[in-house]
C-alpha cells in the first residue's frame, strides 16, 4: 500500500477569521504561528521566509525525493517554490477579504539543479495589482545564489465575505509527529541510476518505474500511479490527495505545474536516443479551474509538436477523471547529442565545487556556467 494511502495528511489550513486581515498580515501570520503549515510544507519543505508590502520570499530544501531517477531535478521543480512566492507578492498589497487565485505561471530556465544545489529560493516582487488582476515576477536561485529560473504569474483577484476579527488571531500550536516528514525520509536503495539511461530507452525505464520494480523518488513522493507513451506522446497520472494541497485547500498550483512539466519532459524524452538528453528551456501553465483533493485521478497528456535536431516543442493538458480540462501547458527543450544524464550531474557538481572554493563575490549569472 502506498504511504499516502496509509498515512494521515499532515498540516492544516488557515482559520477563515484571518480573512479580516490585510494580505500582508495574512502572509506574516505563518511567521507568528497563527496559521498552521499547509500539507505541501510537510510534503516537500516549502515555506515562506520573508514578506513585505511588495515582495515575498519562499525557500525549499533540495530533497533527494524531488530528483528523477537520473539524479537531476525536473525543471518544473522550481514551480514548487515559486508559486507561493509569486502569489504571495500579489496577495501582499490586498485588503481584508480579498484573495488571489493563480491563473498562469510562466518560467524560463537557466541551469540544471538537483540535490547538490542544497536549496531553492524564490524572491518575488509585485508588478501591478488592480481590482481584478495582479501580476508578479520572481527569480529562483540555488543555495549558492546562482540563478535557476525567471518566473512570472497572473492572478485573478476576488473579494470574499468575512467576519470582523476581535483581538489578535489565536496562536496555533505546532504539532509534532513520530516520523520525519516525507521529504526528509531515506530513499529506497537503487532508486537513482543515471547510467541506466545509457543502457535503456526512456520508455523501457518508465515501464520499470511504474511497475514498482524500481520507482523513481518523485514517483513515490507525488503519488504517481500510471505512465505510458510512444514516440512523441506521453501521459502520466497521479492521485489528487490532500498531501498536495496549499493553504487554500485546493491542489497547489506549483504541484500542477510540476506535474505538467513531468508530462512535457516525458514527451520530449520519448524522442531521444540513448546518446541524447533534453534540457527544458521554458514552461507556461494556464489554470482553467481549481483542482480539489478528492482522491481521484488526474492525468497529464503531452505531445511533441516539433522535433528538430536541437530544439523540440511540446503541448498538453491536465484532465480529471471526467475528462474535463483543468490545465493547459506548453514547453520547449534544447536537445543535446553526445552526452548523458550522468555527465550532466557530474559537470554541475564540479561547477559547484569550484564555486564553493572561489573567493566570494557577486552571485554567478546565467552566462557564468
Amino acid at each position: 500500500m502506498p504511504w499516502y494511502d496509509d498515512e494521515p495528511v499532515r498540516g492544516g489550513y488557515p482559520d477563515p477569521q484571518l480573512l479580516a486581515l490585510s494580505g500582508l498580515e495574512r502572509m506574516r501570520a505563518g511567521f507568528k504561528k497563527t496559521m498552521p503549515a499547509p500539507p505541501i510544507t510537510h510534503l516537500f519543505g516549502v515555506r515562506p521566509i520573508a514578506a513585505g508590502p511588495a515582495s515575498v520570499t519562499f525557500s525549499m530544501p533540495c530533497s533527494d525525493w524531488l530528483q528523477s531517477d537520473a539524479g537531476v531535478y525536473f525543471a518544473g521543480t522550481s514551480a514548487l517554490v515559486a508559486d507561493g512566492a509569486l502569489s504571495g507578492a500579489v496577495l501582499a498589497p490586498l485588503g481584508p477579504g480579498q484573495v488571489c487565485v493563480t491563473s498562469e505561471l510562466s518560467f524560463n530556465f537557466l541551469r540544471p539543479v538537483g540535490p547538490w544545489s542544497r536549496q531553492l529560493v524564490c524572491r518575488a516582487r509585485t508588478i501591478e495589482v488592480g481590482k481584478t488582476v495582479g501580476l508578479a515576477e520572481g527569480l529562483v536561485e540555488d543555495g549558492q545564489g546562482r540563478l535557476v529560473a525567471h518566473c512570472t504569474t497572473r492572478c485573478f483577484i476576488m473579494s470574499m465575505p468575512f467576519e470582523p476579527l476581535e483581538g489578535d488571531p489565536p496562536e496555533v500550536p505546532e504539532r509534532t509527529y513520530d516520523t520525519p516528514d516525507p521529504y526528509l525520509r531515506p530513499l529506497r536503495p537503487g532508486s537513482v541510476d543515471p547510467d541506466e539511461y545509457d543502457r535503456s530507452t526512456f520508455l523501457e525505464i518508465v515501464a520499470k518505474r511504474i511497475s514498482g520494480e524500481s520507482p523513481a523518488p518523485f514517483v513515490e513522493l507525488f503519488a504517481i500511479t500510471e505512465a505510458q507513451g510512444e514516440p512523441g506522446t506521453f501521459s502520466i497520472s497521479l492521485k489528487a490527495t490532500p498531501w498536495v494541497t496549499s493553504p487554500a485547500g485546493s491542489v497547489f498550483g506549483g504541484v500542477l505545474a510540476f506535474f505538467a512539466d513531468l508530462a512535457l519532459t516525458g514527451a520530449f524524452s520519448t524522442t531521444l536516443s540513448t546518446s541524447e538528453t533534453a534540457a527544458t528551456l521554458d514552461l507556461k501553465v494556464q489554470f482553467l479551474r481549481p483542482v480539489w483533493p478528492d482522491g481521484r485521478k488526474l492525468t497529464a497528456n503531452a505531445r511533441v509538436v516539433h522535433r528538430g535536431r536541437s530544439l523540440a516543442v511540446a503541448q498538453g493538458d491536465i484532465v480529471n477523471e471526467d475528462g474535463k480540462k483543468m490545465v493547459v501547458m506548453t514547453s520547449s527543450a534544447a536537445i543535446r547529442t553526445g552526452g548523458s544524464w550522468g555527465s550532466l550531474v557530474v559537470a554541475d557538481e564540479a561547477h559547484n565545487d569550484e564555486a564553493m572554493a572561489a573567493p566570494k563575490g557577486r552571485p554567478a549569472g546565467p552566462n557564468d556556467s
